[in-house]
């Protein structure tokens, strides 16, 4: 089954939501010209998005694909600008549970785990743009993972995806969900 791409609305639903549970004190999400549907201002104060878009992924279900030709070393996704941050467990949880059970589903996909410098605490991150529709073509996919991979981050500490190799418009952008260690109970969820 494939489920419907987020809609405006539904992107502005999960940022209300977001603003009220988590941070209300959140530089207001209408100040970035780019509207979610699209992803975010990739430098911010400059209404240009991402170089993607998101549209269904045979096999994946929703996913990113290339707006344009992206050369290798570029930029292509910079969660540093985008992404959002949970303070604790108690405050994902409770974003989690304010959602109605399709948009509670899709959030609870698109939360990852990430120490932001070496050494450093494990927070929840989530993107509340299409930039949370990229899907992974990591080692879950087959002994094709060099060929399928082209955008990644220097570290495990960055939030920056750079292109890995030369991508063609078009073609679907694919991240390895491995670069990020994940043990939920380092971040209060899941057993201990």
């Amino acid at each position: 089954m494939n489920k419907p791409l987020p809609s405006l609305e539904d992107w502005n639903f999960l940022r209300r939501t977001y603003t009220q549970i988590v941070d209300n004190t959140i530089k207001p999400w209408n100040d970035d010209l780019v509207p979610p549907t699209m992803g975010y201002s990739l430098t911010p104060g400059i209404p240009v998005p991402p170089p993607y878009y998101a549209k269904h992924s045979p096999g994946k279900g929703r996913g990113l694909f290339a707006s344009r030709f992206i050369p290798k070393g570029e930029l292509v996704h910079d969660g540093t600008v985008s992404d959002v941050i949970f303070p604790n467990d108690l405050k994902f949880r409770e974003f989690i549970f304010a959602l109605p059970r399709d948009y509670a589903c899709d959030a609870a996909e698109w939360v990852w785990m990430q120490q932001l410098e070496e050494d450093g605490d494990y927070h929840l991150l989530m993107g509340i743009n299409i930039s949370a529709l990229m899907n992974s073509g990591g080692a879950e996919w087959g002994d094709r993972e060099s060929e399928m991979v082209n955008v990644v981050p220097p570290s495990s500490y960055s939030g920056k995806f750079y292109a890995t190799r030369d991508i063609e418009e078009g073609e679907e952008i694919l991240t390895d969900y491995d670069v990020y260690y994940t043990k939920w109970s380092l971040v209060g969820l899941g057993e201990k």
